[in-house]
Parts: C-alpha cells; sequence; structure tokens
C-alpha cells in the first residue's frame, strides 16, 4: 500500500518541481543569485547533486525550511540532536508516565544522500499494583533528497528501528518487533501567497513491523504530519533568531489487526529559536484529539547543534 502513496505524491511533486527549473539562461541566474545552490529536482536526479559539496539553502525574505518535532524532515542535515519527552497517563489503568531520551547525529554525504545514526532509551512508569520498565533502542535513517529548489523541498526517508526488549507494551509478553518505517516528506514557502514567512510542512509514511506479535496485534500502520510554522525573527537577531511558533497535526491510522481503522490524533503547539549561531531550542506539547486516547499530555524538549 505504501508504494501506492508514495507514487502518487511523487507524481504531485513532479508539476512544481518542474516549474521551478531556471527559465533564463544559468550565467544569468547565477549572477542574479551567486550563493544559491543549483535547483535538484526529480528530472536531474542522477545528474545533479551526486557528489557536490553539501549545503543548505537560505531564503532571504522567505519561511526558513527548518525541522520540527513530528514531521519528517525534508531536507539533508548535518547536525547533533537531542530529543526529550514526558508522556502522562493519568487516566490509564496500567502506565501512569512515560519519558523518553534519544540522541543522534545526521551527516549530509552531498546533496542528494544523508546518513542519521540514532540511540535512544525510555522509562515506562506503572501505575501503583503495576510492573515498571525501561530499555534502550537504535535506528538507522536513510534520506535522499529528491527535490531542492527555491521555496519547495521534498525528500525521501527511508528508517529502521531496533526493539526495545526491556519495554513491555500493554497485552505483549515482549517486544521484539523491528520498525521499518519509508516516508515522504515535503515542504512549501507560502510567502508567494502572501503568508510572509510562513511554511507548511508534510510527511506520510507507512510503518512496518517485522517479528513475533500477539494474534490481533497490528503489524501495519500509517502515519502523516500537517504543520503550519509562522517565523517571526530575522535569523540574525541575537539570541532569538528566526523565532518561530507553530502547530503540527499528527495522525496515525491501524492498517490492520484487532482494530483496524483506528486513529491516534493528536495535535502539537510548539516553538522553536536560534540562541546563538548554530544552536536550536525547540518545545512543545502533544494533546490528543480523539477519544479515547492513550495518554493525557506529552511535553517534549529538543536541542539541536548543527555543524
Amino acid at each position: 500500500m505504501m508504494k501506492h502513496y508514495l507514487t502518487v505524491l511523487l507524481l504531485f511533486i513532479c508539476v512544481p518541481a518542474y516549474a521551478e527549473e531556471p527559465s533564463a539562461p544559468v550565467s544569468q541566474v547565477q549572477s542574479a543569485a551567486p550563493a544559491q545552490p543549483s535547483n535538484l529536482t526529480l528530472f536531474n536526479f542522477f545528474t545533479e547533486g551526486w557528489g557536490e559539496q553539501w549545503t543548505h539553502r537560505e531564503t532571504p525574505g522567505g519561511a526558513p525550511d527548518m525541522a520540527l518535532l513530528h514531521v519528517q524532515t525534508n531536507f539533508l542535515e548535518r547536525e547533533f540532536r537531542f530529543d526529550y519527552y514526558g508522556q502522562h497517563n493519568l487516566s490509564n489503568d496500567s502506565t501512569r508516565t512515560v519519558q523518553f531520551g534519544d540522541a543522534l547525529i545526521a551527516y549530509g554525504l552531498d546533496r542528494r544522500f544523508m546518513l542519521e545514526v540514532v540511540g535512544n532509551y525510555a522509562w515506562k512508569n506503572a501505575a501503583p499494583g503495576g510492573t515498571s520498565s525501561d530499555g534502550s533502542s537504535g535506528a538507522l535513517v536513510g534520506r535522499v533528497q529528491l527535490v531542492d529548489v527555491p521555496g519547495s523541498s521534498y525528500a525521501l526517508n527511508f528508517r529502521v528501528t531496533s526493539p526495545n526488549e526491556g519495554i513491555v507494551p500493554s497485552g505483549v509478553q515482549n517486544n521484539k518487533d523491528t520498525t521499518l518505517f519509508p516516508a515522504l516528506a515535503g515542504w512549501q514557502d507560502l510567502t508567494s501567497c502572501g503568508l510572509k514567512r510562513v511554511g507548511l510542512y508534510f510527511s506520510l509514511g507507512e510503518e512496518e513491523y517485522v517479528g513475533p506479535t500477539k494474534a490481533g496485534q497490528k503489524h501495519r500502520d500509517l502515519v502523516y504530519d500537517l504543520s503550519l510554522a509562522k517565523t517571526w525573527t530575522e535569523p540574525t537577531v541575537k539570541c532569538f533568531g528566526n523565532f518561530t511558533t507553530f502547530v503540527e497535526f499528527y495522525n496515525t491510522t491501524n492498517l490492520d489487526g484487532l482494530e483496524t481503522g483506528a486513529n491516534a490524533a493528536n495535535v502539537t503547539p510548539g516553538f522553536r529559536v536560534t540562541l546563538f549561531p548554530k544552536n536550536v531550542l525547540m518545545g512543545g506539547i502533544d494533546l490528543p484529539l480523539n477519544t479515547p486516547h492513550d495518554f493525557n499530555e506529552t511535553y517534549r524538549l529538543t536541542y539541536i547543534i548543527n555543524f
């Protein structure tokens, strides 16, 4: 099923990718904006960007293309990133709180391909009378840049996450599922539509759980996100550069199992700010939208060091 979603979205981005190709001679484009890297599209996928020096496109006056809390990132990065969240489950009979932290390094090898290595640890604190658990896992991510033109960016991500055998999900004796997660991510600068420094972000992917599972448990789900961000300050503002507020709508739909079609929808209002060059702080809170829900709220904090 995932290939059908990707096919539709890839066809969708062919038109804007083609439209963004410079119509003027290359020499004129370079003289007008010498700092801008060349356009990457589906049409020059095999001939442009591979082996070229990594760079992240900046568009003066437009919405900055940036990583947020939930939505899959649509551009190649070179960064260290640290994430923490604390989840409250006051209405849950088995789990009261979940604490989670991860650290990653992402390295863009050139303008088309990036690798990322992730390590994480989680603590699941049970309600009175229950059993708490904790454990670690890791992930490997590959990202391919499909489109990188002024005001628009698309990338294909593929993530493999090892099972966290220390954490015991509800109703499961152990957790031995490896997660495969291909996803398409995109970004569009809406400044040209009259929304100054507003960016639209979106991603779509299908998770597959590979390993022994209990009868009736899901093997696949669909994960999708739509985010809107408004940047209020310029990047040069000291300790408050590119201050951005955003809201993310995030949903997971079960594709099989006893609860096929069940949704877990959340909204995450948040902020992002550059404290000093190449150092970014983000925070937000997940709020469930559907009833019943698995948690009451989740508090998130992220720190990014770009290099």
